[in-house]
């Protein structure tokens, strides 16, 4: 059925004188360098001692810095229209934690981050460091900002 669709749409555009969308490719992420969920486990319990941590995978990629800015460079997560208890800072970070759920970049260490006050995206880079991201404005930190809270209560990668 799908096929049938795409067949008709492409026929129709044709008659118009249009042609097919391009879809645009993420290339897949350039990081090789993996972790094990304990090693993983780990690192985000000397970071976060007082968190509790969820980990799904036995084994992850380590993220590639350029990587993720190029990725959340064609991402629109930061460009939504905040909204109190509607789209709110949760709300932004599941959305762009999904984003990151497609071949290729679901298996980084990329996830996200409650605080006492805040939701964000937290990933573990190929030098083995803890970063922030806030999914808002696409800000990369290496630690929390004050706002965002002191305390960490969970991370889930």
């Amino acid at each position: 059925m799908g096929q049938l669709l795409s067949k008709i749409y492409t026929a129709i555009l044709k008659v118009l004188g249009r042609t097919t969308p391009t879809p645009q490719y993420l290339v897949p992420p350039s990081s090789t360098k993996e972790i094990d969920i304990t090693r993983l486990r780990n690192l985000l319990q000397a970071r976060f001692p007082d968190a509790q941590i969820f980990l799904s995978d036995r084994k992850y990629k380590l993220c590639n810095i350029d990587d993720i800015y190029r990725f959340i460079g064609q991402d629109k997560t930061n460009k939504m229209e905040f909204e109190d208890d509607w789209l709110d800072c949760d709300d932004f970070t599941y959305r762009l934690l999904g984003q990151f759920s497609i071949p290729g970049w679901a298996s980084l260490a990329f996830g996200m981050c409650w605080t006492d006050k805040h939701a964000l995206n937290v990933l573990v880079t190929e030098e083995r460091e803890v970063k922030f991201l806030e999914p808002q404005t696409d800000e990369i930190k290496d630690k929390l900002e004050t706002e965002w809270g002191t305390k960490y209560r969970m991370v889930i990668i």
